[in-house]
């Protein structure tokens, strides 16, 4: 972290308060490091957007929940741990207030970087709050909202530099307001305010695996103001490819669904994002290598099958399945969308490389809809994988389909999309 307000806020979380919003939680120590990493630059960005009226508003709210004295110099407990009162559900209403109509998505994102449900993160969101607050009001000496909004423009480019890898700025509030482009090229691409395109020639970018996945642009920090404007045209290509697709509601992507599998009665609530994360080179037994995600389908599957399976029961077999995880079907249908065949292309790669290895493919839903409708359209999009895979040439080691429906949804039908969207799936388990 680059700046003093995320360092402060970060200073308040000891060993003991990390482990014990671990235990609470079922998480481990390094999930709950990740997930405040990830929650507090959020937070500040989104009350760096707040109106200085609103921003005062929010401010009153908690000023009489910090005990201890305003007094300078004189220490104020933060009541960092304490879910089960008021605070809580103030910090969550404040949550509310600064994600608006966007929060379920934002949940949705960090469930998927985070590898958490929903709930989780909400209370993460919560826990960090309070340290928040405490950071920009000099741990509650001052609280004047004129004072706190300028520091937190000030401290604007270090929020959004210290945003993981691949989580949209697009998806706090309706914009950023920025006045100079933020380079981070360990993190993400060259971001700047999106402007009507100029169509100029540029140059080729190296290509990536399919249009859901980040573009990561190599750069070269150059020195003097002037050169930034040489690199519009590709600011714009690549704005274009990440943002485009997920938050235009007249864009094609808007018809297909994630990965897994969907209930066809409320279409339009289905969430069309997949989570960025790290591209890695999954090398497969002849030396070929794959362009896939770290712990994905196939780097799962490869070290699996490497590291033999024979000694396992069948049982035990029947018990391990892997998630495709990025594999979109046009909504309400069993069409695989072609951005998706990337992934089908790499598990038959990976087939082709272990020819004695079968699989089943099962497809899932969430507990939403009707029952018979949610097990067809599982079945039928587990037999197109497999139609997918046989059109590559490994379809006879596919040696079966089902489509179990809501049948193993862990979450109930009034559950928040950002559960749900765990329980809609579609998988492979090896066989013997």
């Amino acid at each position: 972290m680059e700046n003093r307000l995320l360092n402060a806020a970060r200073s308040l979380f000891d060993g003991d308060t990390i482990n014990g919003l671990a235990q609470r939680e079922g998480l481990t120590s390094e999930q709950v490091n990740k997930g405040l990493d990830a929650s507090l630059p959020a937070l500040f960005l989104g009350l760096q957007q707040q109106p200085e009226g609103a921003l005062q508003g929010i401010l009153d709210k908690f000023k009489g929940m910090f005990t201890g004295t305003n007094e300078p110099g004189q220490d104020i407990t933060v009541p960092i741990d304490r879910p089960d009162s008021g605070f809580g559900n103030e910090t969550q209403g404040l949550i509310g207030q600064l994600f608006g109509g966007k929060l379920d998505l934002v949940l949705e994102k960090l469930s998927g970087f985070l590898g958490m449900n929903g709930g989780s993160v909400m209370n993460l969101l919560k826990a960090a709050v309070p340290s928040v607050i405490s950071a920009l009001t000099m741990n509650g000496v001052n609280w004047n909202a004129s004072r706190i909004s300028s520091d937190l423009n000030e401290n604007k480019a270090g929020f959004l530099s210290a945003l993981p890898a691949g989580l949209s700025l697009g998806l706090f509030g309706d914009g950023i307001s920025r006045t100079e482009p933020i380079v981070d090229p360990v993190k993400d691409v060259l971001v700047e305010e999106p402007v009507v395109p100029v169509r100029e020639r540029v140059e080729p970018v190296t290509p990536v695996r399919n249009i859901n996945e980040p573009v990561v642009v190599e750069e070269e920090r150059k020195r003097g103001g002037g050169l930034w404007w040489l690199l519009i045209p590709l600011l714009l290509l690549a704005l274009w490819f990440l943002f485009g697709k997920n938050f235009r509601n007249d864009d094609k992507a808007a018809t297909t669904d994630t990965t897994v599998v969907v209930n066809p009665v409320e279409p339009d609530t289905i969430t069309t994002t997949v989570p960025a994360r790290e591209s890695i080179m999954v090398t497969l037994p002849d030396g070929s290598t794959l362009n896939a995600y770290k712990g994905g389908i196939e780097d799962q599957l490869v070290q699996f099958l490497t590291a033999g399976y024979s000694t396992m029961s069948d049982d035990d077999l029947k018990n391990r399945w892997f998630d495709f995880d990025n594999l979109n079907f046009e909504t309400g249908t069993s069409t695989i969308v072609p951005e998706s065949q990337d992934q089908v292309n790499n598990i038959a790669a990976i087939l082709k490389a272990f020819p004695d290895t079968k699989i089943k493919i099962g497809g899932y839903t969430d507990k939403t809809g009707d029952e018979d409708l949610n097990k067809k359209l599982s079945n039928d999009r587990a037999v197109a994988v497999k139609n997918a895979l046989d059109a590559k040439g490994v379809g006879a080691q596919v040696i079966e389909t089902e489509g179990y429906g809501s049948e193993f949804a862990k979450y109930d039908a009034s559950a928040p999309e950002s559960d749900r969207i765990l329980d809609r799936r579609v998988s492979v388990s090896v066989r013997k």
